[in-house]
Order: C-alpha cells, then sequence, then structure tokens
C-alpha cells in the first residue's frame, strides 16, 4: 500500500498549485417575415358538426418572392375533413414576401389552422395564453416574440410562456417567431369568458430536397433593441465553460483561460488582464460588485456554477455604464430560478461538495439555493509529513447563495437574493532557527445581498434597478522570525445601480442610468511599513521583515454617485455603429485620521474630492456578415484603496488614481463557426499611489500619488464556436509590454505583474454515446523579479541582508502546462450522472513559482510546483 499513500500525498501535495471573454456579436442580417395580405377562412366541415369538435391543423406553406403560395402540406393532421378545408383555403393566400438583406426570398412557413365547433359563444373578450417548445429537444424557448394583430406583441419568459389579456374576442393571425427556428404563423380564436391555454412545439428547418432550386431560409428575429456590445469582449456559455480542461466543471474557472489574462501566480487565485493589477479588474456578480472572483488557492470560483448563465470579460475599453477601476471588467449573468419544475445537482470530488437547487413556489415564484464547502485542507492535515505547506497553503473556503423571484408579469418580475463567501488558511513553517519560524493566517469573507426589479416596455425597452449591500472582511496575521504583523480590515457597502436601455429613435438605442457606491471602512493595522510589499517593492521570497514595527487603527468613507449615458448610432443599413458614452462621476474620500495617533491628540478627519466627466467611444463597421472592425477608448479613475489611506502606513490625502485605454481589433467569420480576431491595446496611467522615494517622509505621506504606469500589447484569437457542432475551442495568444515609473524615477521598469508572452489553447469534444474529452496547453513567461548581486552581514540584526541590483530585471522560468479532462454521462428519464477525471499538469512539468536564496544569499534555487494533480469527481443532476 505504500504506493497508493504515496499518491494520495502526491495529489494533495500539488492541490497548494492553482487550476489554471464575449466576441463582438456577429451583425445580424436584415430580415423581413412574410406578411400576410389575403387571408381565406377555412369553413367549419359540414360532416363534422354534427359531432362539433375542435381541430387543429398544421401546414408547411411555400412562398415565392413575389409572395405567392407555390405549395401546401399538411405537416400535422387534424383529420381528413379538416386537413382538406385547410388545405384549399391557405392556397388561396396571398402575401407580402420576406425581404432578407433587402432582396425578395423565397421561403417556407409553418401555419396552424385552429377550428371551433360553431357554436362558439358570441365574441367580447377573453384570455390567450401558452407555451412555446422546441420540437425536437421539448425544452422551453425564451425570447420567442409572439405578436397578435391589434394586440400587441410579447416575448416568452425563461419557461416559454406569453399571456395575452382582456382580447377582444375573434379569430388572430398570430406569428410566433422563436430565434433559430421557422416561424409559425397560427391561426388562433379567442372566445369570449374564456383563456385559451395554447402549446407550440416549434420545428427546425427542415432541409430542402435534392433539386429543389429554391432556398429555404429560416426565419430569425432580432431581440430587442441592444447596445453594440464592447469592443473586445470574450463571453464562453455555462454549458461550452463546464467542458473546459482545468475547471473540474466550474463555470467561471474559464476566465483564466480567456485572451488578454495572463497567468496568475501559484496559490493566488489572481485575474491579471492586460498587465493591469489584480485589484483594478472589477468583477460584477448581475448588478452586485464582488471583491474576488476565486477563493484562496484559485481552486473555485465564488459563484456556484449552476447560478451562471455566462461570463463576459471586457479586457478594457469598456463603456460608460462601468466605472471605479484602471484594468478590465469581468461580468457574471445569473440565472433566474427555473419556473417548470424542480431542478438541481450535486458534485463532489478531492477538492469539494456543492449542491445547488431550484423549484417553483406557487404560479409565479421560484426559488434556488447553491451551496459548497471544501475538505481539501481537512484532508492534507492528515498527511505526516506537512512540509509542502513550507510554500504553498492548502486553503478552506465554502460559499452559498439564495434568490426569490417572483413574476409580477410577462414583462416585469422582481428577485431578492444573497450570497457569501468564506476564505482562510493557515502556514506554518517549522525551522529549528527562531529566525526562520513562520506562521502566517489569511481570511476573507464577504457577503452581498439585492433587489433585482426588471421591467420591459412593448417597445422592447428594458428598465433594471438594483440596490444591494454588503459586507467584507479581511485579516492578516503573521509572525516571521519573531516579528509580529496584523491588518483587519471591515467595510461595509452600499450601492444602487439603474439602467434604461431602449430606442430613442428608429436608428439610435440609448442606454442611462446611475451608479452609486458607498463604503464605510474600519483598519487595524500593526508591522513593519514595508510588510506586506506593495508593487513596486523589491521583493525577495523569504526574506525577514524589519524589526520596526508601527501601529495605526483608523476609519474610511468612500462616496461616488456616478450618472452615464450611450447612444448607440446605426448608419450605413445598420453596418456601422458608432456609440459615445459618458460616465460623470464625483468622489469624496475622508480618512479619519490626518496624522499619526498621539496621546491626548484628538484626530482630524481629511477629506479629498475629485469630480470629472470619463468620456468613452465604441466604433464598429461590419461591411459584411464576415468581416468587422472595431475600435474604443476611454477615460477611467479608481480610488484608492482604504487600507492605503492609513496616516502611518499609507497617506490619507490619496486621491483617484487615473487611465486612458485605446483598443484597435478586427473580426473574420469562416466556415460558419470559426472566427479569428486580431486586437491591439494600450493602456496609460498616472496618479497611482507609490512609496515615497525619500528616506525620510514626511508626516503622512509614506505613499505618493506620483506613479506612472503603461502597457502596450497585442491578442490574437481563433475560436470554433460549438453551435451544432461537436466541439469547441480556441487559441488566445497575447503579447503585452506592461510597464510602471515609481515615484522620484525617471525610467519605466518591468511591471511585477508583466508577462510578456500568454498562450492558451484548449478544445473539447464530444465523442458520442455521452463521452467528452478536453485538452487545454498554457505557456506565460515568468514574472519578473529584483536580482541580487551580492550581501552583507548585518550584526546587529544577526544576519546576511542582500544587496539589491536594477528592479524587475531578472525573471522566474518560463511557465508550461497541459491538462487533461474525460468523462462520461449517464442519461435517465429526469435525471443525469457524470463521471469526470481532470489531470492537471498532466506532463509533470517542474515549473519554478518563486526564486529562494540560501541565508547568505550566495546560492539560489527555484521553488517548484509538484507536477501532476488528478481530480476525479462526479456531478448528478436531476
Amino acid at each position: 500500500m505504500q504506493w497508493l499513500r504515496s499518491l494520495f500525498v502526491l495529489a494533495l501535495l500539488v492541490l497548494a498549485l492553482p487550476a489554471r471573454a464575449q466576441n463582438p456579436a456577429a451583425k445580424p442580417r436584415d430580415i423581413q417575415p412574410p406578411e400576410l395580405l389575403a387571408f381565406v377562412e377555412a369553413p367549419y366541415p359540414e360532416s363534422e358538426k354534427e359531432e362539433g369538435k375542435s381541430a387543429t391543423v398544421v401546414l408547411t406553406i411555400a412562398i415565392t418572392a413575389e409572395g405567392k403560395v407555390s405549395d401546401v402540406v399538411v405537416l400535422e393532421s387534424g383529420g381528413a375533413a379538416f386537413d382538406e378545408a385547410a388545405l384549399a383555403a391557405a392556397r388561396q393566400f396571398e402575401f407580402r414576401p420576406a425581404v432578407i438583406d433587402g432582396v425578395p426570398t423565397a421561403v417556407k412557413i409553418n401555419y396552424r389552422y385552429q377550428f371551433a365547433p360553431p357554436e362558439s359563444p358570441p365574441p367580447t373578450t377573453g384570455e390567450f395564453r401558452g407555451v412555446v417548445r422546441d420540437k425536437e429537444t421539448g425544452e422551453a424557448i425564451s425570447g420567442a416574440r409572439v405578436t397578435v394583430p391589434g394586440i400587441g406583441t410579447v416575448l416568452t419568459d425563461e419557461s416559454g410562456r406569453f399571456e395575452f389579456v382582456d382580447v377582444p374576442a375573434g379569430s388572430y393571425d398570430v406569428t410566433i417567431e422563436p430565434p433559430g427556428l421557422i416561424a409559425l404563423g397560427v391561426t388562433e380564436e379567442i372566445v369570449a369568458g374564456q383563456a385559451i391555454e395554447a402549446s407550440y412545439d416549434i420545428s427546425k428547418p427542415v432541409p430542402e430536397e435534392a433539386g429543389d432550386p429554391e432556398d429555404d431560409y429560416e426565419i430569425s428575429i432580432i431581440a430587442p433593441p441592444e447596445l453594440e456590445r464592447q469592443a473586445v469582449q470574450v463571453a464562453v456559455k455555462a454549458e461550452e465553460a463546464r467542458q473546459v480542461p482545468g475547471t473540474q466543471g466550474d463555470v467561471l474557472k474559464v476566465v483564466e483561460s480567456m485572451p488578454g489574462v495572463g497567468r496568475a501566480a501559484a496559490g493566488s487565485g489572481n485575474i491579471i488582464v492586460w498587465g493591469a493589477a489584480p485589484n483594478d479588474t472589477r468583477t460584477y456578480v448581475g448588478g452586485v460588485r464582488v471583491p474576488v472572483l476565486y477563493h484562496y488557492g484559485g481552486f473555485r470560483s465564488v459563484i456556484h456554477g449552476d447560478e451562471v448563465a455566462s461570463v463576459d470579460l471586457v479586457a478594457g475599453g469598456y463603456g460608460a455604464p462601468y466605472g471605479r477601476g484602471l484594468g478590465g471588467l469581468i461580468l457574471v449573468d445569473r440565472k433566474a430560478p427555473k419556473l417548470d419544475g424542480i431542478h438541481g445537482s450535486f458534485q463532489a470530488d478531492i477538492i469539494d461538495a456543492s449542491a445547488s437547487l431550484s423549484t417553483p413556489v406557487g404560479e409565479k415564484g421560484s426559488i434556488s439555493l447553491s451551496g459548497r464547502k471544501s475538505y481539501v485542507a481537512e484532508l492534507g492535515s492528515l498527511l505526516g509529513d506537512q512540509s509542502f505547506q513550507n510554500f504553498f497553503t492548502l486553503p478552506s473556503f465554502g460559499d452559498g447563495s439564495a434568490r426569490y423571484r417572483h413574476k409580477i408579469s410577462e414583462r416585469e418580475s422582481i428577485e431578492f437574493g444573497g450570497l457569501f463567501s468564506i476564505d482562510e488558511k493557515t502556514r506554518t513553517t517549522p525551522s529549528d532557527n527562531p529566525e526562520f519560524r513562520a506562521q502566517e493566517y489569511n481570511s476573507l469573507k464577504f457577503m452581498r445581498f439585492d433587489t433585482t426589479y426588471r421591467r420591459e416596455d412593448e417597445g422592447g425597452g428594458r428598465l433594471l434597478v438594483v440596490p444591494w449591500y454588503g459586507h467584507d472582511w479581511v485579516d492578516r496575521r503573521s509572525n516571521f522570525g519573531g516579528v509580529e504583523e496584523s491588518q483587519a480590515l471591515g467595510t461595509h457597502l452600499f450601492g444602487l445601480r439603474t439602467d434604461y436601455q431602449g430606442r430613442a429613435a428608429e436608428n439610435i438605442v440609448a442606454r442611462v442610468g446611475l451608479d452609486i457606491e458607498f463604503l464605510q471602512s474600519s483598519v487595524a493595522r500593526k508591522g513593519s511599513l514595508t510588510t506586506p510589499p506593495r508593487e513596486g517593492d523589491p521583493y525577495i521570497f523569504g526574506r525577514i521583515p524589519p524589526s520596526q514595527t508601527a501601529f495605526d487603527d483608523f476609519t474610511s468613507v468612500s462616496l461616488s454617485a456616478a450618472p452615464y449615458v450611450e447612444l448607440d448610432f446605426a448608419l450605413l443599413e445598420n453596418k456601422l455603429h458608432i456609440v459615445p458614452g459618458a460616465r460623470v462621476e464625483p468622489y469624496v474620500n475622508i480618512a479619519g485620521r490626518a496624522r499619526p495617533p498621539r496621546e491626548g491628540s484628538p484626530d482630524q478627519k481629511v477629506a479629498v474630492e475629485d469630480i470629472g466627466a470619463e468620456p468613452r467611444l465604441m466604433v464598429r463597421y461590419a461591411p459584411s456578415d464576415k468581416l468587422s472592425f472595431q475600435a474604443a477608448g476611454g477615460y477611467y479613475r479608481q480610488p484608492a484603496n482604504p487600507a492605503d489611506l492609513s496616516a502611518v502606513f499609507g497617506n490619507p490625502q490619496l486621491n483617484v488614481g487615473r487611465a486612458v485605454h485605446a483598443v484597435l481589433g478586427a473580426r473574420y467569420a469562416f466556415l460558419e463557426s470559426f472566427a479569428a480576431e486580431v486586437t491591439g491595446f494600450m493602456t496609460r496611467s498616472w496618479d497611482i499611489g507609490s512609496r515615497n522615494p525619500s528616506l525620510n517622509p514626511r508626516v503622512s505621506e509614506v505613499s505618493v500619488q506620483e506613479g506612472e504606469g503603461r502597457s502596450t500589447g497585442a491578442q490574437v484569437l481563433l475560436r470554433k464556436e460549438k453551435g451544432e457542432s461537436v466541439y469547441f475551442g480556441w487559441v488566445a495568444y497575447t503579447f503585452l509590454v506592461s510597464e510602471r515609473r515609481d515615484a522620484g524615477k525617471e525610467d519605466f521598469r518591468l511591471f511585477d505583474y508583466d508577462q510578456t508572452h500568454v498562450l492558451t489553447a484548449l478544445g473539447a469534444l464530444d465523442l458520442g454515446a455521452g463521452f467528452e474529452a478536453g485538452i487545454r496547453v498554457r505557456l506565460a513567461t515568468g514574472y519578473p523579479r529584483v536580482s541580487i548581486t551580492g550581501s552583507f552581514y548585518d550584526a546587529q540584526a544577526g544576519r546576511y541582508e542582500p544587496i539589491l541590483g536594477a528592479h524587475n530585471s531578472t525573471r522566474i522560468p518560463m511557465f508550461f502546462q497541459l491538462d487533461a479532462r474525460v468523462a462520461k454521462t449517464f442519461e435517465f428519464p429526469t435525471s443525469k450522472l457524470q463521471i469526470y477525471l481532470d489531470v492537471q499538469n498532466a506532463t509533470n512539468q517542474q515549473n519554478p513559482e518563486e526564486i529562494a536564496y540560501s541565508p547568505d544569499y550566495s546560492e539560489q534555487r527555484y521553488v517548484s510546483g509538484l507536477p501532476i494533480l488528478p481530480v476525479l469527481g462526479a456531478r448528478f443532476e436531476y
């Protein structure tokens, strides 16, 4: 059993390593469905009047480019007599022909005749409601446009349902237009005092038979007016994200494989976008900002995958609705709780276990619950050899969420929800030498509560209102060589996002809103002025911090309220979109203490204000359906971190940092589901908080707002969408140079998170019979580090100190990792079970993660991550 124990130890050791955004939407075709001009009523057959039954006949009608009926066949029979009556009437129909891209075009539609008994009550008013489903799969179709002439148009909800009330009794030529399926024309009889409950099962387009000279186009209907997407946006659907190797089915972990995202340091869980610091990228779940996307170690995201509909990464140049960040933007779209029955899942592997549940509550309500708890740290503690925790700490984490959704009407809903996340990790490094003994504890906990109100008007305009509250706790304590340090940060957050998007004119879509955030923070910190190191400080792994310590305990308040507007001008027959926008945001930061605390001296607060407009612009030109060009730019600001407003460790007068983004790209789609994108980008930032270069800085000026940054690069993305095929994947390469200039310095240096080359290639394939397989390859330049040219002995401290060379003039070696995934899904009538094996670092690559030095700094070695992490797990869905 020794080999089995060794394998188990190996897997747990490697658990300390982390697992390693939306294409601009293709220009929609200008499609106008055929319009019925001359309708002929099908008489109720005389042979059926005695029985007086109702009947339905579904016809397939071929319509020429001149609007004439060329052929009619019965698709679903209602009986011979009803079929003959329906065929005779439909052959006399006349249409205004379908127009595709300005050209009259022959099409086929399905038309449904509903025969009611002649003794129907006299017409007054009634109700008309129903459900639209995919005939092939039986799944509900959301977003289908249902039109009743003279009454209005509604869109089906998440359950595929629609409803019209107070409809005058009579015959209506109802049109059902689902995206991606054949449009269906239906004749419905609305009966006074009754509710028509209809069920429409829509078929996929039927291929033309050989020799048919006419094309059979499917009629796709454009959704409600929507602004053009961001210039550089990558989106991945939840179901595709589950299949990406290295994610173990965690939907949001796909972000680390998106173009423009650098490889995070082992165990950090950071997200590094286009060379920006992790704290510069903002993450939103719905309309609510959260502090992190991943738990400690990067093993899992903080949101259960069953709560996620899609995730978008906007690396730069995003529009006016979002701000308060100098880096990228991550938008997580939540799923609405389901109304069509009880659904759920349970998943477990050697890292954690999770579960979710969604169920209807009454006729218009639904609730969803989810939770996760890790046990990898507990399993690791059972090992006799704990030396692996000298460098990598196995975390303990958990999260959960609950949401209730009430459908007020077909166009209106309200949700109440909350989520929480808990992370803890403890590292202990024993040593016979007391100076090298280390203990470290880190904790991050947060919770969010929100109310989300949505409404859609008859013109397709959409209103979103999201008030929310949050509370964050950060706790860090350490003892390294007898030097104790600690930091406790508690923050209350209040936010409000209101957003309306609708058509302002025939070729103009407008988006207006208000984005408010209020933060109240309490900070208590003790330790060295330079520990933990901030970006720009010379960092040497394992170096003992200075023994001189300080203390500060203070509060701060930050408030900003930003009205914003965007206008999408569609020109040149919808080929050119110009989207200017602006965000006007005043910032107010109030630090509770202007100077270090003194006994008997009252605290004096200090307020810093900044107000300004942040203009944004996006331009997209698509000369054809396959080729498009995008450009974007904007001005961005970000408030100071509350912990940096310390009068002892930072500067209470720090104001906002500033940046500009410029993006230029092109996209070409080919072979139906393939697309290639090339993007160039540039960012410039200034007024960044930086370490004061003075050896004896003035009081309350340990940090100064004089840092600058610049990032320049390009990224290439070749992507295969899954669509109707059995495989998908992408290859993404980013070339980047990211630099900083510290306060008091003339020259730029490499940014601490700079990675010149980042390559990610992945693919997933459905093998049939429930089997699927995937592979992912990642290659990334190592992080820069300060070089050491020698050392000297500090007799007072009793240890060697390094002589530092040029800052960030050396690097950790290149990172390479191959991940593989295989899975088998067993289908049952109302459930399915998936068994998966996800192997990270399958080639046993010894990737250097950090540079470690001997006590006298005469020798160096690389701290390598242990090679292989096989994760065997199971997921059950019902």
